[in-house]
């Protein structure tokens, strides 16, 4: 049985209803690597996942080692 959109009829308001149902998005950091300003999601024991680049040179998107999701250590610069 393939499961699809389903009503909730109720007299509750609808922000009731979605109340605690917003996503929990931990925050980035931005921290410059090998003078490149990344975006990165800070983890435990000073490990990292790169969520972003910002940069405006295109060669910087070609380089492996800051694309979104490699870890890095937060305490290189």
């Amino acid at each position: 049985m393939e499961l699809g959109a389903s009503i909730l009829w109720t007299a509750m308001p609808v922000e009731m209803v979605v109340q605690g149902l917003e996503p929990q998005v931990p925050a980035a950091m931005e921290m410059m690597v090998e003078g490149r300003l990344l975006q990165v999601l800070p983890g435990q024991d000073g490990i990292g996942t790169v969520q972003r680049l910002l940069s405006t040179d295109p060669q910087d998107y070609l380089d492996p080692r800051f694309q979104p999701g490699t870890v890095i250590n937060l305490h290189q610069s």
